[in-house]
């Protein structure tokens, strides 16, 4: 079967870029497509044609391809589903604009989000957090630090501490922070965030199986609900690869 005629503009682009790069024909392959999926040319949840019909539009051979598309897979900017082929997933965009949650972020590119749970601590707010929040000392807080998966691949690894009384002694925290926020009435209206490119930390690149040093995006964060209190202490980092974060500005 012939690819949809809609994918000649998008294989006319890879070729082009390819063409215009230097090195082994499978990386420029590779960095063309990879320059495809993050400026949409190829959007995600693009179902790519058959590896057959994609190398022979391309003018390369299916080992070529292949050997790209494995790059692009360890990437995180495609995978192989059953019955459905090869699917660019693509760097996740972040709206700097709107205030929303890993799990409604993920659900929102059609993906499945799950969480591990890999501690979970309910004690009094220790003082640095109390100080950075202003959160009352002895305040009774829930620690969690999570690993965060989109279709089973992590994606996150955050530690956030939120007081016992915005979530309820009881919730396990393995569903949507959140959507257990949203049904007590108390989650945060505005958000201090701050956003710093890092290289992850040996410990929890092993977690987000990615080589130590890999680029990442660290983010913390505080969130205050309605009337003012803090209700959300959060540091996360965020696979560099995966994500994109995009705001827009006026002036």
């Amino acid at each position: 079967m012939s690819p949809d005629p809609g994918f000649r503009p998008v294989f006319a682009t890879v070729a082009e870029r390819s063409r215009n790069q230097r090195g082994p024909l499978s990386r420029r392959l590779r960095d063309a497509l990879v320059a495809s999926i993050q400026d949409g040319t190829l959007p995600a949840s693009t179902v790519l044609p058959s590896e057959r019909n994609f190398a022979q539009e391309l003018g390369v051979s299916r080992s070529t391809l292949r050997n790209s598309l494995r790059d692009l897979a360890d990437l995180g900017l495609v995978q192989t589903r059953h019955g459905a082929g090869t699917v660019v997933t693509g760097p996740i965009p972040k709206a700097l604009t709107r205030l929303s949650g890993f799990t409604e972020d993920i659900r929102a590119r059609g993906l499945i989000p799950s969480s591990d749970i890999l501690s979970r601590i309910v004690a009094p707010v220790l003082l640095d957090v109390a100080v950075r929040t202003g959160m009352a000392l002895g305040t009774p807080v829930l620690t969690l630090t999570r690993l965060r998966r989109a279709d089973g691949e992590a994606l996150s690894y955050e530690t956030v501490t939120v007081p016992v009384w915005a979530v309820g002694e009881d919730w396990p925290g393995t569903g949507s922070l959140y959507d257990r926020m949203d049904a007590r009435g108390t989650r945060p209206r505005r958000m201090l965030q701050t956003l710093q490119a890092a290289a992850v930390p040996d410990a929890i690149a092993a977690h987000l199986a990615v080589p130590p040093g890999a680029p990442v995006l660290r983010i913390a964060q505080i969130g205050y609900g309605a009337d003012g209190r803090a209700v959300e202490d959060a540091l996360s980092w965020y696979r560099g690869d995966r994500y994109k974060y995009i705001g827009e500005l006026q002036g």
